[in-house]
């Protein structure tokens, strides 16, 4: 499993922004559980995807049965992420 991700944005209204956007994305797409953000499963793992209460910041996890599985899973949740609007990865 991954640690916290922290996603900068630079400001409330992006984060949400790209937030709706994920979570309309990945319900469409995906098997989902959109409470809080938007949870994506996957066979072999799952990505989560959430906006800060407090800051300007998307908050992700990620979990697989494998690093090499996790990758794959992240690298398609950030890609799709950064469509939606710029971000920077904080520190973990």
């Amino acid at each position: 499993s991954s640690p916290e991700i922290r996603l900068q944005v630079k400001n409330d209204e992006e984060k949400f922004l790209i937030i709706d956007k994920a979570v309309k994305y990945f319900k469409e797409n995906f098997d989902c559980i959109a409470i809080d953000g938007v949870r994506i499963n996957f066979e072999n793992g799952w990505g989560l995807v959430r906006s800060s209460n407090t800051q300007p910041v998307i908050v992700c996890r990620f979990e697989a049965t494998s690093e090499k599985e996790k990758s794959i899973i992240e690298n398609l949740v950030f890609r799709k992420l950064k469509s939606f609007g710029d971000f920077e990865i904080g520190e973990l």
